[in-house]
């Protein structure tokens, strides 16, 4: 499941040190910071198929994965 949530693209928000700061990739994001303040994968393309379902089902546990790395 790690190496998935490495590969996770999308819409990222963190704040670090009072700063807002925006990825696309999950793998950019650091290590530690304080909060994860919005959490949006992408998407796969409709129609989805039964591993589309399986990937978007593990997206609770990839922020939970993210939100393990806060400091606050």
């Amino acid at each position: 499941m790690e190496a998935q949530f490495l590969l996770l693209e999308g819409e990222f928000t963190i704040r670090k040190d009072g700063e807002l700061l925006n990825y696309t990739k999950i793998s950019d994001i650091p290590a530690e910071f304080d909060h994860v303040i919005k959490f949006m994968p992408n998407m796969p393309d409709e129609p989805h198929d039964t591993m589309d379902h399986v990937e978007m089902g593990n997206f609770t546990e990839y922020l939970k994965l993210l939100q393990a790395r806060e400091t606050k």
